[in-house]
């Protein structure tokens, strides 16, 4: 291998920053210009979005963690992604300086981030300190600060909802409301194999370009597999994470389009950019011995450009379809804020319920999960929403709010008489599926009638 394919090492010299510093400060900038430019123009991907606020490799290392675009667009947004990929990354960066106790330590905080890192760290935790002695206490380092926060969670989750098993809701819920057609069998596997087989091969290239996409595979296969090493316990790492996110898809089965893989995908891409980057390189020296240096300079640059290009185009997708779909949830929440007053009943969901619940207010939320026992019908729905004052009501037609088994006449954008109250539509958007209701008494509404239409 050539020296363009080497892992990157510390630059020597007396220089107080060394290369490999001034190329981390130059990319860190131009990540954080291009997420300041996304911030304001950027509305997210979903309703938790609203509640939780060699130098040669190392520069195309640092322009494929600056620009790509899931990495860029979940930084630009309130979402705990990020916060768990740091947490990721500086564990992983601890390991391979073989600091151990710091390296558990973060695994823990990205567990209590996310539950999945207890699974997906610590193989690669146990790999490291088992690759040389004393062994024992080097598993003990290299284990103890994830599990004391596991159990510290799990604990916590036991005395608040009455369970020690913390992974039960998350994992009932992406069952439930995955695209699993059949029952647990040979086709229901077949089902999800599909799906990951269309992540890998389609949705991937789409975030990444075909370049990475084929150095990931040539990364991960020259790395040193058979002897203790800080890249082994990298790629173990990279592979539990990208074996995880396959797992999800495999057992959820939502269609390969849907958003919440580009959402979990944004942990894995950080080392497997790194690994990719490195076996980009690698083969490039190949091709350079094989050919001429011209030609691999040639395929390397139009890797590059191609994905450049699908990267700023994937972006520019996914901030116009936020503007599209998400932007005007977020400007109803803020009509329903401004309209509603103290002690008003809100029934809404997804994002307005979201970004309303995001700090101390004065009203009475609601969801529609919180009727699903609800019986009677429309007039069933109407004399509870007079018992309760509700003034505003979100309808969505996605199954999982539950607001189509509960009120599915609600999802026609007319006016609605029931019960003795009125309900208006005020705005509804058919491409996500949402209608706006105001909520009047009946006989009143002439003399009182509802606000504009936000």
């Amino acid at each position: 291998m050539g020296e363009a394919g080497k892992m990157i090492r510390p630059v020597s010299g007396g220089s107080r920053w060394g290369l490999g510093a001034r190329f981390t400060a130059f990319w860190a900038v131009i990540a954080g210009i291009w997420r300041l430019w996304l911030i304001p123009r950027y509305y997210g991907w979903e309703e938790s979005d609203y509640g939780n606020l060699a130098a040669r490799v190392a520069a195309v290392v640092g322009l494929a963690l600056a620009l790509q675009p899931e990495l860029a667009l979940y930084s630009a947004s309130a979402l705990r992604e990020p916060c768990y990929a740091a947490f990721v990354m500086a564990c992983l960066a601890a390991l391979t300086r073989d600091r151990l106790l710091l390296a558990s330590s973060f695994a823990g905080l990205a567990f209590l981030t996310r539950m999945d890192a207890l699974l997906t760290l610590s193989p690669a935790l146990l790999l490291h300190a088992l690759g040389r002695g004393p062994r024992l206490p080097r598993v003990g380092m290299a284990l103890l600060p994830l599990i004391f926060a596991a159990l510290a969670w799990s604990t916590y989750c036991h005395e608040v909802f009455g369970t020690w098993a913390f992974w039960e809701h998350s994992v009932s819920v992406n069952l439930e409301t995955g695209g699993a057609a059949s029952p647990v069998g040979a086709a229901w596997v077949v089902e999800g194999l599909k799906v990951d087989l269309a992540l890998i091969t389609g949705l991937i290239p789409s975030r990444v370009g075909f370049g990475l996409w084929l150095g990931g595979i040539v990364g991960l296969g020259l790395l040193p597999w058979t002897r203790h090493d800080p890249r082994r316990s990298l790629g173990v790492a990279a592979l539990g994470l990208f074996g995880f996110w396959l797992g999800i898809a495999l057992t959820a089965q939502h269609e390969p389009g849907h958003n919440l893989y580009w959402k979990w995908l944004y942990p894995v891409l950080p080392p497997m950019i790194i690994l990719a980057v490195h076996g980009g390189f690698a083969l490039l020296d190949r091709v350079s011995q094989a050919l001429s240096p011209f030609v691999a300079r040639v395929l390397g640059a139009l890797a590059i450009l191609q994905g450049l290009w699908v990267m700023m185009g994937e972006t520019d997708r996914q901030v116009k379809l936020s503007e599209a779909l998400y932007k005007p949830q977020w400007e109803i929440a803020l009509f329903i804020e401004g309209q509603a007053a103290p002690g008003d009943g809100l029934l809404v969901d997804n994002i307005p319920g979201c970004w309303i619940n995001r700090r101390e207010h004065p009203f009475r939320m609601f969801t529609w999960m919180d009727l699903d026992t609800l019986g009677g019908g429309p007039e069933g729905f109407a004399a509870w929403a007079r018992r309760e004052r509700i003034r505003y009501v979100t309808w969505f037609r996605e199954d999982w709010t539950l607001a189509p088994a509960v009120a599915p006449w609600l999802g026609y954008p007319v006016v609605h008489r029931v019960g003795g109250l009125r309900f208006t539509p005020l705005r509804d958007e058919p491409g996500y599926g949402w209608i706006l209701y105001a909520v009047t008494e009946d006989a009143d509404d002439a003399e009182h009638p509802h606000p504009d239409t936000p």
